[in-house]
């Protein structure tokens, strides 16, 4: 393995747009942005494929990809096979097939004099789980990989969570985005006649939603669309976020690749770690520390530690731990002695406090207060806590007399009655007695506060609503939980991003290259706090669970454009300026009526 040591200079980058990669059908490629450092001599390659079209990528400038350039690492965007301006016909989702393509791109980038030979994949969602596919066929030239967020079992943790249709997520964002990309025309050659040619193929390809509908939930067809992660050997950066809905999956890929690994799981929801407004982290740093140890042969320790954690709840922080599950006291709860709460009847359509947690949404959607959802639902509610409880792992409860699907949630209830979901979990059969797993998570509950465990029919929008067809109440027997003690662990910190790290501008009049210009602006981004929104008190002992809401307005926060710090202090001072002038336009306006209502249920600081 060759060993660098420039790895802190910063390159100039070469983007060449739509690169011809040869596969094995003849007559054929396949699409690719390719960004080059300059004047670096040959370097590892970072490769990404993805059905999601390397063209639209490039209207958001590839920010990732030209960064992984700038610091001396050749990046390859490839579109698979079908998909965007790729030849060849699009086949079904997550289809296994999918792994000759990213085989094709990994023999032509390392033939290619500027590439050293050394190979990286990485992806985030979508992309991670074709990174884990092709690692799993052990091509020679692949060295290591990033997997964030990522799904491995597209049934389990996407389509069909716990063998029940999905809903919103796989039919409505994922499936409705998709079908926009497979009709959108070309963004780069509109007029060439060879992407008139694919973009008019991809008009009579069957939609992926199609394909989702039509393979219903224990469909044979999803045991093959799995990844066989036992068979990933290359070194692997798993990357996780509790709010995301691939937490189980990318958890899951830690725990079963055998090669070396390294677990990295914060409170994102889906978003790239260093992009999300709650407890951002560099990212970037933290992949290229990862890149050049695998890739460059330099010893930094970026293999460790083996299983950082962000605990939220109480405390957030960072822990370390020496593996995954953290060691622990298993604690088995006796819901006897809980409070039992039961409304009058099953509601199908619970589920909407929870936020968009189940959704690819991206920046916003964390869940607000569950006391809505919980009033409609069957809750188990513990004495309060005499001291604070630590948990991480994969929570569990056994439900005897279940309906043919459930719903659980483990809720943290506080003094004033607010329920802060902290997991949940769906399972479906026939049986006397069902276990449920819910997803994993690492939380701590504070002392005096309560633990709730929520069971409902359904959870829309995550899947379908649906009535049970059976009359009464299904019984909690049984809570497990994943307790650990933080002595037997170290907390940690990680850097934040740096905002005020420009990326070089990409050069022109290359040969073969069409840049689409500079994109270092990044648009304000927003984001619902937790719990944020409407808060109403959930049922507590004493009190009607009908308890009156107490308003609180949703926060948000905007994120910092990549500019100079200089440039971005004018920037702020002018939006100050014209925040200033709104807010005095705003204050001559007589409120609406229902607004002085609702301020009178806020506390005296909130009501200003």
């Amino acid at each position: 393995m060759p060993v660098r040591t420039e790895t802190d200079r910063h390159y100039a980058v070469t983007v060449r747009r739509d690169v011809r990669i040869p596969i094995r059908e003849r007559d054929m490629t396949l699409s690719g942005d390719l960004f080059l450092p300059e004047d670096a001599g040959p370097v590892p390659v970072l490769i990404t494929a993805l059905p999601y079209r390397r063209d639209v990528s490039a209207m958001n400038g590839s920010t990732t990809e030209r960064w992984f350039a700038s610091r001396g690492y050749a990046s390859l965007l490839v579109d698979l096979r079908g998909t965007g301006s790729s030849d060849g016909s699009q086949r079904p989702p997550f289809d296994p097939a999918e792994t000759d393509d990213a085989l094709a791109a990994i023999d032509w980038a390392v033939a290619q004099p500027w590439c050293d030979g050394m190979v990286g994949m990485w992806g985030h969602s979508y992309g991670a789980m074709t990174a884990l596919r092709t690692a799993s066929a052990k091509p020679s030239a692949l060295r290591a990989i990033i997997a964030v967020q990522g799904l491995t079992d597209p049934a389990r943790d996407f389509v069909h969570p716990g063998g029940v249709r999905g809903a919103f997520s796989p039919l409505g964002v994922w499936a409705i985005g998709n079908l926009f990309n497979q009709l959108l025309p070309p963004l780069d050659d509109y007029e060439d006649p060879a992407e008139q040619a694919r973009w008019r193929r991809r008009l009579t390809a069957a939609p992926y939603l199609l394909d989702l509908y039509r393979n219903g939930p224990g469909a044979p067809t999803w045991g093959d669309r799995a990844v066989d992660l036992a068979a990933v050997e290359v070194p692997s950066l798993c990357v996780a976020g509790w709010r995301d809905l691939f937490v189980d999956g990318t958890i899951r890929a830690y725990e079963r690749i055998s090669g070396p690994k390294r677990l990295v799981a914060g409170p994102w929801m889906h978003v790239m770690p260093q992009e999300c407004p709650n407890t951002p982290i560099d990212f970037l740093g933290l992949a290229k520390s990862w890149w050049d140890k695998w890739l460059c042969g330099i010893e930094n320790g970026a293999d460790e530690p083996a299983v950082s954690v962000h605990v939220m709840g109480a405390q957030p922080r960072w822990l370390e731990f020496p593996e995954w599950p953290p060691r622990g006291i298993g604690r088995t709860d006796d819901v006897s002695t809980w409070q039992r709460w039961t409304p009058q009847e099953p509601d199908p359509a619970v589920g909407l406090q929870s936020g968009l947690w189940s959704t690819p949404a991206g920046l916003f959607g964390l869940p607000l207060d569950q006391h809505d959802d919980d009033v409609h639902s069957l809750c188990y509610t513990s004495p309060p806590l005499d001291k604070p409880l630590l948990i991480s792992g994969r929570p569990a409860v056994e439900i005897g007399h279940p309906w043919r699907r459930v719903s659980v949630k483990l809720t943290d209830v506080d003094p004033g009655g607010r329920s802060t979901l902290v997991t949940a979990g769906i399972e479906s059969g026939a049986v006397e007695t069902l276990g449920v797993g819910l997803n994993p998570v690492t939380y701590e509950f504070a002392e005096g506060h309560r633990i709730r465990v929520v069971l409902a029919p359904s959870d829309f929008p995550r899947v379908w609503p649906e009535s049970p067809a059976a009359t009464g109440w299904p019984a909690l027997n049984t809570v497990s939980l994943p307790v650990v003690s933080a002595q037997d662990a170290t907390e940690i910190g990680y850097p934040a991003p740096d905002e005020a790290t420009d990326l070089p501008p990409h050069r022109t009049g290359v040969p073969g290259a069409r840049c689409l210009g500079d994109h270092n602006g990044s648009a304000q981004r927003h984001c619902f706090t937790e719990a944020g929104g409407d808060q109403r008190r959930a049922p507590g002992p004493g009190r009607h669970p009908q308890a009156p809401p107490a308003h609180r307005p949703s926060a948000c926060r905007h994120g910092e454009s990549h500019r100079p710090r200089g440039v971005q202090r004018h920037r702020d001072d002018h939006r100050d300026r014209r925040h200033r002038h709104r807010r005095a336009h705003h204050n001559r306006r007589q409120p609406d009526r229902d607004v002085v209502e609702r301020r009178s249920h806020w506390p005296d600081h909130l009501r200003r």
